[in-house]
Parts: structure tokens; C-alpha cells; sequence
């Protein structure tokens, strides 16, 4: 396994990708992003819940915890119609618009779709270890047993046709 390719890119958090790597013990594949944006929501339901060990989230990646202004959201949220998002996901969309970040990380459906139409990639679960193993970061089998676990050990609702799609993905150059 060579060196990992530094993708320079940073993402905005959402918590689905925090919980659900942390439940498999793989945190350090956010190491592929430059850095990390978590709005103070989802700070808030992933470590104030103590659902991630903030120890663990901040030796895998830069993290910078960001407020967001209740006003300027509440704005936002009207202007793009993004009422029926949780808080959390409407956090991460207004830190992306704000700040200019390509990418979302992100598992919830909706919140996958809104970033789209936002001109925004989502990045789910499954995708930052099917990126991990492209960029280097793991090895083919390290890859393998990630999306398993994910699939089977952590609390991420995802179908096994899917699972199986992200392992096609990683055997695809």
C-alpha cells in the first residue's frame, strides 16, 4: 500500500458519518479530508451525546467546531426550503454555502438530496471508505471489513444491495 495521496479537501460534518465510523473504530479515515467542519448541533448530538470520543475525532483529522448564527440559519432555511431537515443537516449545509466546502459527509437521504441541489457532493459512510482505500489510506481487505462492519456492527441503516455496491466500487480503478 503506497502513501496516502493528500486530497487537500475539506468537508462539513454531518453526524451519521461520526457516529457510524466511530461504532466500527475507524475515525481515522477522516484523515483523508484536510480538515473538518462540525456545526455546534452536531457537535452536540455526536459528542455532547457522547456518541464520538472527541480524543479519538480530533487525532483523526483537523476539526474546527463552528456556531451558527440562529438568524442567518432560520434565513437560510426559508430561502432554500429546508424545513423538514433536522437542524443538524441545515447546520451543514449553511456552513457549506458559507465557508464554500465541496463536500458534505452525510447519511440521511434527505440531507444527501438537499446538498446535491445545493451543488454540494454527499459523502456517506461507505463513500469515505471506499475514498480511503482509493486514495491509499487502507488496504483492499481493511476496506472490505469496514463496509461489513459498518454494514453489520454499527447503527447505519443501509440495505445489503448497497453494501454490496460500495464493495463493487472498490474493486472498480
Amino acid at each position: 500500500m503506497g502513501p496516502c495521496k493528500n486530497l487537500d479537501l475539506a468537508a462539513v460534518a454531518d453526524a451519521g458519518p461520526l457516529i457510524h465510523l466511530g461504532e466500527i473504530d475507524s475515525l481515522p479515515l477522516l484523515g483523508i479530508f484536510s480538515s473538518i467542519i462540525v456545526p455546534d448541533g452536531v457537535w452536540t448530538e455526536t459528542v455532547g451525546a457522547g456518541r464520538v470520543r472527541v480524543n479519538k475525532l480530533e487525532s483523526a483529522v483537523a476539526v474546527h467546531r463552528r456556531a451558527v448564527d440562529a438568524i442567518a440559519l432560520r434565513r437560510f432555511i426559508e430561502e432554500f426550503g429546508f424545513a423538514r431537515l433536522h437542524p443538524g443537516e441545515s447546520e451543514c449545509l449553511f456552513l457549506c454555502r458559507r465557508f464554500g466546502v465541496p463536500l458534505l459527509l452525510a447519511d440521511d437521504l434527505a440531507a444527501r438530496e438537499a446538498a446535491q441541489r445545493q451543488g454540494v457532493r454527499p459523502v456517506g459512510s461507505l463513500g469515505i471508505v471506499v475514498r480511503a482505500f482509493h486514495v491509499g489510506r487502507i488496504s483492499l481487505p481493511e476496506a472490505e471489513e469496514c463496509i461489513h462492519r459498518l454494514y453489520h456492527v454499527s447503527s447505519l441503516f443501509v440495505t445489503q444491495t448497497i453494501t454490496d455496491l460500495a464493495i463493487e466500487q472498490l474493486h472498480r480503478v
